[in-house]
């Protein structure tokens, strides 16, 4: 038997499963292409076994349609309708990944329950699939930071000096078609001295008539461009890689599972992947991209959604089996939410993360309670 096959023999029993709707005040407005969010709307899981042990999970999709086709309310009715039924039914975890993988898409929301399950799973053995990868983990994560779109060049400035000053590995932007490039001319100067790294994500909004914008981003910096394309316009990827030869082009959106991966590798279009393991399908689904790329030598790190501190962790603990990855968006809690429903807040020291220190970072019920705006209990 292989050690996967091993691994999802774990016993799991299910007592009962908790969705908790939250919205976090953020500290700041946050625009990307997407849209200007104000507040982060986070649906929690909560999985409740039989011998009383509660394992956390979190569905990182949005509240609504356009970053992904999932939704917070569609997830819930998802839970409720197709995985509530039949969890009276798991006995392993083998068990719950046979159910939860006759579901099409919805990979947010079945991540999720996954996340609850083995986290229940690890706090009752101390055994976590990650070991399965055969890597050294990392003892600090080296985390980036990701700077929405500005209107106000001084409020750029400043945002982009206080991520120098505070040690963030590298500094992403938000993109779109109407960003404000002469902004970008006056701040380069500060980017130049820092030598930081730099990259720039798009959201998938560029379009055939915003080769102008690729332009100036390819040959002014030559940094990687996130997801410039909507996914699935490989006509318009093909053609910018044709006019635009350097182009470094990192994937999101686009990737939902290894196929995703394997098909873009093949077509000799991908040159970096942003995972996602809440996008992918879960820890497990992420473990085997994690593999395909380091078989590849394909640069991967791990992306967030502005997670609450439960789904950070999770993401941070799969981050430190990427060793040689420079940076990832994972920033600290204070860099988002006036409170974090993690106590103390994940911490960040000169750009990195004490993996360590998570272990000291405990869930807070009256945070989680203050927040709370729906919440659903099914029991077996």
């Amino acid at each position: 038997m292989n050690p996967l096959q091993e691994f999802l023999t774990q016993p799991l029993s299910f007592q009962g499963l908790r969705l908790i709707r939250l919205d976090l005040p953020q500290k700041e407005q946050f625009v990307s292409g997407i849209g200007v969010r104000n507040s982060r709307e986070a649906l929690l899981v909560v999985w409740e076994d039989a011998d009383g042990v509660s394992g956390y999970g979190e569905c990182s999709c949005r509240p609504d349609p356009y970053y992904s086709d999932e939704f917070i309310d569609g997830a819930i009715m998802m839970v409720q309708q197709f995985i509530v039924p039949h969890l009276s039914e798991i006995g392993t975890l083998g068990d719950l990944m046979t159910l939860l993988g006759r579901i099409r898409g919805w990979n947010f929301t079945k991540a999720a329950i996954e996340m609850a399950a083995l986290d229940a799973i690890q706090k009752k053995t101390k055994k976590t699939p990650l070991e399965l990868l055969d890597i050294t983990p990392l003892t600090e994560v080296p985390v980036g930071i990701s700077l929405g779109l500005y209107h106000d060049l001084e409020q750029m400035k400043m945002a982009v000096s206080n991520a120098i000053s505070t040690g963030y590995r590298r500094l992403k932007f938000k993109i779109a078609p109407s960003v404000r490039t002469e902004f970008f001319d006056a701040i380069n100067p500060i980017l130049v001295d820092s030598k930081v790294a730099v990259g720039f994500d798009a959201n998938g909004s560029l379009t055939q008539d915003h080769f102008h914008v690729l332009d100036y981003f390819v040959n002014t910096y030559g940094s990687m461009i996130e997801q410039p394309f909507a996914p699935g316009r490989f006509d318009l990827l093909l053609k910018a890689k044709k006019q635009f030869p350097e182009i470094f082009v990192c994937y999101d959106e686009e990737i939902k599972s290894l196929g995703d991966v394997m098909k873009l590798h093949h077509l000799e279009v991908l040159d970096e992947v942003n995972l996602k393991p809440g996008r992918v399908g879960g820890l497990l689904k992420s473990m085997e991209i994690v593999s395909y790329c380091r078989d590849h030598r394909i640069p991967c790190w791990i992306g967030g959604m502005f997670e609450t501190g439960i789904g950070r962790i999770h993401n941070l603990k799969m981050a430190s089996y990427l060793p040689n990855t420079s940076a990832h968006d994972l920033s600290p809690s204070d860099r988002y939410f006036l409170e974090d429903v993690v106590q103390p807040g994940i911490q960040m020291n000169a750009g990195f993360v004490d993996i360590q220190s998570l272990d000291a970072c405990e869930i807070q019920p009256e945070i989680i309670e203050k927040y709370t705006t729906q919440q659903h209990h099914y029991t077996s």
